[in-house]
């Protein structure tokens, strides 16, 4: 009797191993009898399109001849993306059922393998094949030195893109200078320039200039400008966040000085809209937003054409070059052993060198593979945007700088740890609140008449940080993140 259970419990064990993502062992697919699988991610426009259409030709392809039909489900927002997933993996009452191939971050990766919910991509990834990828990329995804949880997609940097027809009217009358757009002391004064400038333009009335830059994501202009002086604010290998008082009071004067004053400013849903608003004259945010910068803007209610130019990513002074390297990849949910391969199928063609150039091209990121680099087809692409249409041209003028800054400069991506998402958001919600209000309590110091440095000494911005250190503190303790203060 012992020995038959015994046999039972071998028999159960080598079941559970052969299911088992972590395995190595792969399940033969069945073109007779095809695999559904669910992707859910967050792209919109052209990116959806784009993905749609990838996911078209493979079921079309390589996926009728292996047994593999992807179905794309667009989940609106990152963020909204984001917590159906969680909600899925959670099994929180009416959520959806766990997709089987999803959008994700490494933070939020780290998240959903917490619950058990993910699979080591390394069962699917030769040696050979990983060894295709750009280095840095896939090591984004890597947890615990050799969990593969996320694979790269497509990547993306950060760069300061400029209204190239209104600065050059700021630089010929209002004395702008091209060279102080380099740091983010000299993005600071040439703003208060700028607005000074504009203000000017009618006498009659004070404080009435305008702004010219904004800031896509807050978040990562507080993580890459304490990486830049030397100091990372996500410290993911000691699980924590870091609080460095000097280089967070430099990140912080920049920011809620410029926003409470108006140098910088956020009016609409994305500094895009801004832009095309004229609201704003510049504005940091991802190299994959290229073709999202408007070709004209909207004056006296008619559409004035507008030029395109395309700056790295600020520094601050003393500081190291480093830009922010970011993009969400892919992963695969537990499941069946059938539903696994088959999504691994899909990602490995999807990544391949051909196909992804194709897909970053079309919706102007970066491809991950370094051979991509290389390739006669990229480089013909990039060819033909130069000499295509302004939206076009504005892609392939991204395109040149962002990959001397991927490939010149030191690109960075926090090593997430559980609870790193929530610092992000932290960091953003609490600047950004910060700064909204500076904004207001300026403008009743700005009606009195008072001059920049009586608004800035009445504001008070180490009264100001010490409050925003204070949040930042009082959020991390609610949530049970670590931190250390130096």
């Amino acid at each position: 009797m012992k020995r038959m259970i015994k046999l039972v419990c071998l028999a159960m064990g080598l079941l559970m191993l052969l299911t088992a993502c972590s395995t190595g062992t792969k399940t033969a697919l069945d073109p007779k009898n095809p695999v559904s699988i669910t992707l859910w991610h967050y792209y919109v426009g052209d990116n959806k399109i784009a993905l749609e259409t990838a996911a078209d030709t493979f079921n079309k392809s390589v996926g009728s001849e292996k047994g593999v039909v992807i179905n794309t489900v667009a989940k609106g927002s990152i963020a909204e993306l984001e917590k159906a997933v969680t909600d899925s993996a959670k099994g929180v009452i009416n959520a959806e059922a766990m997709p089987e191939l999803f959008s994700c971050y490494p933070d939020k990766a780290l998240e959903i393998n917490a619950l058990g919910k993910l699979c080591d991509l390394n069962v699917y990834l030769s040696e050979e094949e990983k060894a295709l990828y750009v280095e840095e990329f896939l090591n984004d995804g890597l947890f615990d030195g050799d969990q593969l949880l996320v694979l790269p997609i497509v990547k993306s940097t950060e760069l300061l893109y400029v209204n190239e027809t209104a600065w050059n009217k700021f630089v010929l009358e209002g004395g702008g200078d091209a060279n102080k757009l380099n740091t983010w002391e000299g993005v600071y004064e040439a703003s208060r320039d700028y607005y000074k400038w504009t203000d000017n333009l009618t006498p009659e009335t004070i404080w009435d200039g305008k702004s010219m830059v904004g800031i896509d994501s807050v978040a990562n202009y507080v993580i890459i400008g304490n990486k830049q002086l030397g100091v990372e604010v996500i410290d993911g290998e000691n699980q924590q966040m870091v609080l460095n008082r000097e280089v967070m009071k430099k990140v912080f004067d920049t920011y809620y000085g410029a926003m409470s004053l108006g140098y910088f400013n956020a009016v609409g849903k994305f500094r895009s809209d801004d832009i095309k608003a004229g609201d704003l004259v510049a504005y940091v945010g991802s190299s994959s937003g290229a073709a999202y910068f408007p070709t004209w803007i909207e004056k006296d209610n008619t559409q004035a054409p507008i030029d395109f130019l395309a700056l790295s990513y600020p520094v601050f002074e003393g500081g190291n070059p480093d830009a922010i390297q970011q993009g969400a990849g892919m992963s695969i949910a537990n499941s069946t052993p059938e539903k696994q391969e088959g999504a691994a199928v899909f990602l490995k063609w999807f990544t391949s060198e051909a196909r992804n150039i194709e897909f970053a091209m079309t919706t102007g990121y970066l491809p991950v593979q370094t051979a991509a680099y290389e390739n006669a087809d990229f480089k013909a692409s990039l060819g033909n945007m130069r000499a295509g249409g302004a939206a076009q041209k504005n892609i392939a003028a991204v395109y040149d700088i962002a990959l001397n800054q991927i490939m010149e400069r030191d690109t960075y991506a926090s090593l997430p740890f559980n609870g790193s998402y929530e610092v992000r958001t932290i960091l953003e919600k609490s600047l950004e609140a910060m700064g909204e209000s500076g904004r207001q309590n300026a403008a009743t110091l700005k009606a009195q008449g008072l001059s920049e440095d009586e608004i800035l000494a009445q504001l008070d911005l180490n009264a100001q940080f010490e409050e925003w250190l204070s949040t930042i503190r009082s959020q991390l303790d609610e949530l049970g993140i670590s931190y250390t203060e130096i």
